[in-house]
């Protein structure tokens, strides 16, 4: 995937990249905290004080799908087309739309939320979302953010008539890239580390948790999810699940394609997008710049996922349905109780072994008995290491 992603990410430089660019390592912590906080005041402040007389009706294009499934890359490809305004991820701006919408927890303190419906919306929201994210001068507004796969209701409801793609990977890719992702933690000032998947003491995850039970997605099995690959394949079952609910109501304002075929046949699959949605954007010298964006991609579907049986079921039949290689396995159930105790270890075991030199980590792996990469997957690593 890491050549896929390429000539779209050598494009893309974050503000968060360039802000920590040249700042001393000790001083990382504070700089990022501070980061995050001037950009909920920046947001919060657009929302509330941008003249009503700029704000306008438009209709937005939304691109979805569970989270390391090439919604970047997609991204990146519409952002290339001068008649896009592209977002990337405007969490912060979400954020300031409705505070509930801060999963993460990095700019709103409290009540925070993975799924959304149309009963979070009101006119306030609505007046919000026009100041912050209204497209430049004749142009169409695409937005990016991963997460509103499980948002559809919010969203058509905050924007009546928005358009949709829905980009789709094999779960296993998806689960094992999003286990890479939540290996890393980064150091805050005056709060906990934020973990680059699951925010700020695992907000994400507890978030995600509390709304698949409420909306009634596994409420028995969720706790035997161990480690963070299992917790990225619940993520995509989750967003496979929300499309199916709401595919025969967006009807033709939705185009669903996979990461494969994008790949494969860039061209073909975005005037596909753009004919189906009947956007304003057909340009062949577009299509011609997009289609040197991506090469051929590696695959990890043969990769291991164990999930417990109803999960494992309704997985498997995505994977099927979409003819994605990749098939997870049965979960031992006798491990639930190791796995609830590794979970608790895990963020103690992130930070112990993050503060430590190579050779240290060498040494205590050996000594331990945890497998290679115990410092990748610490949960794995305590699930093994607790069985001995």
């Amino acid at each position: 995937m890491k050549a896929a992603y390429a000539a779209a990410n050598n494009m893309k430089t974050t503000y968060r990249a360039k802000f920590l660019l040249f700042v001393p390592e000790a001083a990382v912590p504070l700089v990022r905290t501070t980061f995050y906080s001037v950009q909920a005041v920046r947001a919060e402040t657009r929302a509330r004080f941008t003249p009503k007389a700029s704000t306008n009706n438009f209709t937005p294009v939304f691109i979805i799908g569970s989270g390391r499934s090439g919604t970047t890359l997609l991204g990146d490809m519409f952002a290339m087309h001068p008649k896009v305004t592209y977002i990337y991820e405007p969490y912060d701006l979400w954020a300031a739309v409705h505070p509930a919408t801060d999963f993460l927890q990095l700019y709103k303190h409290g009540e925070h939320h993975c799924m959304l419906d149309a009963d979070a919306v009101t006119g306030k929201t609505r007046i919000r979302f026009q100041r912050l994210m209204k497209p430049r001068r004749s142009c169409t507004l695409v937005e990016k953010t991963p997460i509103n796969a499980l948002r559809l209701g919010f969203l058509d409801a905050i924007a009546p008539g928005a358009k949709f793609i829905h980009i789709m990977r094999d779960g296993i890719e998806v689960a094992r890239s999003i286990e890479r992702i939540a290996s890393v933690q980064w150091p805050m000032a005056f709060r906990p580390p934020m973990n680059q998947w699951w925010g700020i003491n695992d907000a994400k995850w507890t978030a995600l948790v509390q709304d698949g039970r409420a909306a009634g997605y596994y409420p028995e099995e969720v706790s035997q999810l161990t480690t963070d690959a299992q917790r990225g394949a619940y993520e995509w079952i989750l967003s496979m699940h929300e499309m199916d609910r709401w595919r025969s109501r967006l009807g033709s304002r939705l185009i669903e394609l996979r990461l494969e075929d994008l790949i494969s046949e860039p061209r073909k699959m975005l005037k596909s997008a753009v004919d189906t949605l009947e956007l304003p954007l057909s340009d062949g010298l577009w299509f011609d710049q997009v289609t040197k964006m991506v090469r051929p991609m590696p695959n990890s579907y043969k990769a291991e996922l164990t999930l417990p049986s109803r999960m494992l079921a309704d997985f498997n039949k995505y994977q099927k349905r979409y003819d994605f290689k990749g098939r997870a396995t049965q979960a031992a159930a006798r491990l639930s109780l190791l796995g609830a105790l590794a979970r608790q270890l895990t963020f103690s075991y992130r930070r112990a072994f993050n503060a430590l030199t190579p050779d240290l980590v060498d040494l205590l792996t050996v000594d331990l008995g945890l497998p290679t990469g115990a410092r990748e997957t610490p949960s794995a690593a305590w699930l093994h290491w607790l069985q001995q």
